[in-house]
């Protein structure tokens, strides 16, 4: 059974969130304006993730540098190996 944690966080702390805990292996969900990002991450370094994208639009490796996006935040899905789900909702700061 997954256990759920739901908060709501800045844009910086959602960067500072995407460096220090998502790790290669684990699946997450970004959505950035209008866009919906699933998928694998493959590599992060310093929140520069790399996802390996499977939906029905978009596939292949994508390269996202959360930090330089970071206004366009609106909510991070990580979900961990664990079974830990954890789903940050951007907050105006």
């Amino acid at each position: 059974m997954k256990k759920n944690k739901n908060v709501c966080a800045t844009c910086d702390e959602i960067c500072h969130y995407i460096e220090e805990e998502v790790k290669p292996g684990d699946t997450v969900r970004l959505s950035l304006g209008r866009c919906y990002i699933p998928g694998k991450v493959v590599n992060n370094n310093d929140g520069v993730i790399q996802i390996e994208i499977d939906s029905e639009m978009i596939k292949g490796l994508s390269t996202i540098d959360v930090s330089k996006l970071k206004e366009h935040l609106v909510e991070l899905e990580h979900e961990c190996p664990d079974g830990m789900c954890c789903t940050l909702e951007a907050k105006d700061e």
